[in-house]
C-alpha cells in the first residue's frame, strides 16, 4: 500500500509541475509570443520558432529526481547534522561564484572568520546569526545541501565547503556537527 500511495504522490507532483511550467512558458514563432493562453506581439522576435519548454522541463525533472531521492530516503534516516552557511543568491549577485571563491580563500586565509563573512556577506536571513541553520533532519535542506551534510567524508568543525550551487545561488557551508547512523 505504501509503495503505490509514494508512486500515486510522484505521479501527481510530476503532473502538478509538468503543468505548471507550461502555463508560463513562452514560446515564439516569428512575431509573435505565446505566453501561457495569450498570443502577443514580439517586435524582437526572430523569425526563427524556439522553445525552451523542454529545457526547461529537464531541469524540472532533474531537480525533482535529486528531490524526492532525498525525501525517501530522509523517511528512513533520522540523523541530523547542524550546519552555517553563506549564501551569494542570483537574485543579488551576477558572478557569485567567483564571490564565493574569494571569500573562501580569505576565510581559510584566516582574514575573517566565517561568521564574520556570512553577517558581512550573505544573503539568507541566517547571516544575522553569522550563518548558522541549527540542526535540521536529513531530508529538510536542498538535496545539495543534505548530500554534503551527511555524506560521512565530510569533516566537521571549521572546513570550509564550496562553493556549492543550488536553485538560490552559490553556497560556502561548514558543518559543525553530524549523528551517527543508527
Amino acid at each position: 500500500f505504501f509503495l503505490i500511495y509514494l508512486k500515486f504522490t510522484v505521479r501527481m507532483k510530476a503532473l502538478m509541475v509538468l503543468v505548471a511550467a507550461t502555463s508560463v512558458a513562452a514560446f515564439s514563432f516569428g512575431s509573435l509570443q505565446l505566453q501561457g493562453r495569450m498570443a502577443v506581439a514580439c517586435p524582437r522576435c526572430t523569425s526563427t520558432p524556439s522553445a525552451n519548454l523542454f529545457e526547461s522541463l529537464g531541469k524540472i525533472a532533474e531537480y525533482n529526481k535529486k528531490y524526492f531521492s532525498t525525501a525517501v530516503s530522509s523517511m528512513f534516516d533520522d540523523r541530523t547534522a547542524r550546519a552555517s552557511h553563506i549564501l551569494f543568491s542570483f537574485e543579488k549577485f551576477d558572478d557569485g561564484l567567483s564571490l564565493a571563491e574569494a571569500l573562501k580563500a580569505r576565510i581559510e586565509g584566516g582574514e575573517l572568520s566565517f561568521a564574520e563573512a556570512a553577517r558581512q556577506f550573505s544573503t539568507c536571513p541566517s547571516a544575522a546569526r553569522g550563518g548558522d541553520l541549527g540542526s535540521f533532519k536529513k531530508g529538510a535542506m536542498v538535496p545539495e545541501f543534505d548530500a554534503l551534510c551527511f555524506d560521512e567524508r565530510t569533516q566537521l568543525g571549521e572546513e570550509v565547503y564550496g562553493p556549492l550551487k543550488t536553485q538560490f545561488g552559490y553556497h560556502l557551508l561548514q558543518v559543525h556537527e553530524r549523528s551517527e547512523k543508527e
